[in-house]
């Protein structure tokens, strides 16, 4: 059986290694653009972004083929909008239907006119959004991020 002492110093050690594996990875992470996320600009005033939430549908059969033609065509062209803080897909499967939820994140409904035009609404659909969505909605939505606490 382990002595009380050499179980301690395991402990310790495997303490060390996690708190190198915890540096590490916040030391990966602090390299993201503090624009990217909700934060305090000063004491008292936040900082106000904006969701735009974005839904559609296609066929599971599809959906991978979906998927790299809206990064390509939809996420890296509004990520390189000025005023765009980023994007974020959601993925969900349900027997021969895969759906997208797209939020993008924007400093104002001025930035987002820049990609959507003045019916900031309306939805804006990519050129084949036809040929993959099972229905195409009309409207989007937008939403006032009071808190982003991810980690």
């Amino acid at each position: 059986m382990m002595s009380r002492n050499k179980f301690l110093g395991s402990l310790l050690k495997v303490t060390a290694v996690l708190s190198v594996i915890a540096v590490v990875s916040l030391a990966a992470h602090s390299s993201l653009s503090p624009a990217k996320s909700v934060r305090m600009t000063s004491a008292s005033q936040p900082r106000i972004v904006i969701a735009r939430i974005w839904h559609g549908r296609t066929l599971t059969s599809k959906a991978d083929e979906y998927y790299a033609y809206l990064r390509e065509a939809g996420i890296n062209k509004i990520e390189a909008i000025e005023g765009n803080l980023g994007a974020q897909v959601f993925r969900r499967t349900e027997d021969k239907a895969t759906e997208f939820t797209v939020i993008s994140y924007w400093e104002s409904q001025d930035a987002i006119r820049k990609f959507a035009g003045d019916d900031i609404e309306k939805t804006h659909f990519l050129p084949k959004d036809p040929q993959y969505l099972l229905e195409l909605e009309r409207k989007v939505k937008h939403f006032e991020v009071l808190l982003d606490d991810r980690k």
